[in-house]
């Protein structure tokens, strides 16, 4: 149940040059002036605090037992980035690092002090974590939509900032309509996002827990949820249309429903009766519908 980790620019593109810093760090998409403000410093591990706005919050033990050992042989190759506060700093990425370098007892960790507001905080956060695939799902989806809601950012904004497509940022938020049951299971990976798309396509709540149920019990992978799902969502006894002469194949429609739906990015259906048809286009919210508005009138 991986996921791609790849994220396009990923965090050099939202952390700027600093004056001294390793070049895995080097990038810009900030103002002058916060350039200007940062500065590469050893902190007190104790003056650190955890990040507010860190979108995870489970840390993997494992992991986090090897990120222990590399950093009791060789110490902190990497510094934190963090923000100062009236009582010391608040880390803005690397609270693993943080975590690892307080298990060994260290006093001080490297770390780039950064003036940066709460938005910027939470990108960088969410960032860091995508380009490590330390996120699960869930926590992708509650990241996205807090940029969304909290800062007022649209699907585009935030598909720019984190390095993935607009509709990979979409989809990742439609998530979050599903029940907290099967949302437990994303979070505790027993099921993956492309499972959890799948069961969002099912009304019936009743229906959807069974088939969750399946995915847990008999390992389904995703393309066979996306089967089921499309077996279950089918009524019945669907009535028998006889194609008059010279109507569209149905082929023909197939390729025109792929053609719209690449075209406006979202899913496209079209079907007729007779000579008569509709085209029924999806969206996720209001923004997403105004994304597409803009694409027809284009």
């Amino acid at each position: 149940m991986s996921r791609p980790t790849g994220l396009g620019r990923g965090l050099a593109a939202l952390i700027p040059e600093p004056v001294v810093v390793p070049p895995e760090l080097v990038g810009g998409s900030e103002s002058d002036d916060n350039k200007n403000d940062s500065r590469y410093v050893d902190v007190p591990v104790d003056s650190l605090s955890p990040n507010r706005l860190q979108p995870r919050s489970d840390f993997d033990d494992e992991r986090m037992d090897e990120l222990t050992r590399s950093i009791e042989e060789v110490g902190v190759l990497q510094p934190v980035l963090v923000r100062q506060t009236a009582d010391g700093y608040e880390l803005v990425a690397g609270e693993r690092r943080w975590r690892a370098a307080r298990r060994v007892g260290l006093t001080t960790i490297p770390a780039i002090v950064r003036t940066t507001d709460d938005r910027t905080a939470l990108e960088h956060a969410v960032v860091e974590n995508l380009h490590r695939d330390d996120l699960n799902p869930l926590e992708e989806a509650q990241a996205y939509h807090r940029l969304l809601d909290e800062f007022q950012m649209t699907q585009h904004q935030v598909a720019e900032r984190v390095g993935r497509s607009r509709s990979a940022v979409a989809n990742s938020i439609r998530l979050l309509q599903l029940p907290d049951r099967i949302l437990g299971m994303l979070r505790d990976g027993v099921i993956s996002a492309g499972h959890g798309r799948a069961l969002a396509g099912l009304a019936d709540r009743q229906v959807r827990d069974t088939v969750a149920d399946r995915i847990a019990d008999e390992g389904l992978s995703v393309r066979q949820t996306e089967d089921l799902v499309r077996d279950l969502a089918q009524p019945v006894e669907a009535p028998v249309v006889t194609p008059l002469p010279g109507s569209m194949p149905d082929a023909g429609l197939l390729e025109v429903e792929r053609l719209l739906s690449a075209r406006l990015d979202t899913t496209v259906k079209v079907t007729t009766r007779g000579k008569r048809g509709r085209i029924t286009v999806s969206f996720a919210d209001r923004d997403d519908l105004t994304r597409i508005f803009g694409l027809l009138n284009s």
